[in-house]
């Protein structure tokens, strides 16, 4: 079960930007927030397991999104390399709960959508209309309900405790 330990944070990362770039025919508008569910999972290792999933895989996956959506290069990468280090630096937080969990991952949401407006804004030199952000930041929240269940279920290291030896006598 150890190897699973280290795969599922890369295996859920990898699907989850596939799905970020398939042509599911939405229209542009609304796609904003595929490119977002790759952020809950890396939230999510991020949070927990830090080491388990570097630096250069998050940025690899934005890399991947980029490749394949054809968007500008590296747009994708800063925006998930935010989300890691944002995850990376509340992980103190995180300990106090499940709230805590839940209120900075929505944090986390809104500063990641920011950014990624105003990176947008920037590259186009004008600003970008906000309501797609929004609206993909609202749908990737509603779909980190059903996310989080199924990256809690591999999580390894979640739902393992000591092996307790169960001795006769003392």
């Amino acid at each position: 079960m150890q190897p699973f330990r280290y795969i599922a944070p890369f295996a859920s990362l990898a699907i989850l930007t596939l799905v970020a770039a398939l042509p599911w025919g939405l229209p542009p508008e609304d796609r904003f927030f595929l490119p977002l569910l790759p952020i809950v999972a890396i939230h999510y290792w991020s949070l927990r397991h830090g080491s388990l999933i570097p630096e250069w895989a998050v940025f690899l996956a934005g890399l991947t999104l980029d490749v394949l959506t054809h968007g500008p290069l590296g747009y994708w990468s800063l925006i998930y390399l935010v989300a890691h280090s944002l995850a990376i630096l509340s992980a103190p937080i995180a300990s106090r709960g499940v709230a805590a969990r839940i209120g900075l991952f929505a944090l986390a949401l809104v500063a990641v959508t920011v950014m990624a407006w105003a990176v947008s804004s920037v590259y186009f030199l004008e600003p970008a209309d906000w309501r797609p952000y929004a609206f993909g930041a609202g749908l990737a929240g509603i779909a980190a309900l059903l996310l989080v269940p199924l990256l809690r279920s591999i999580d390894v290291q979640q739902g393992t405790r000591g092996n307790p030896r169960l001795l006769r006598g003392g």
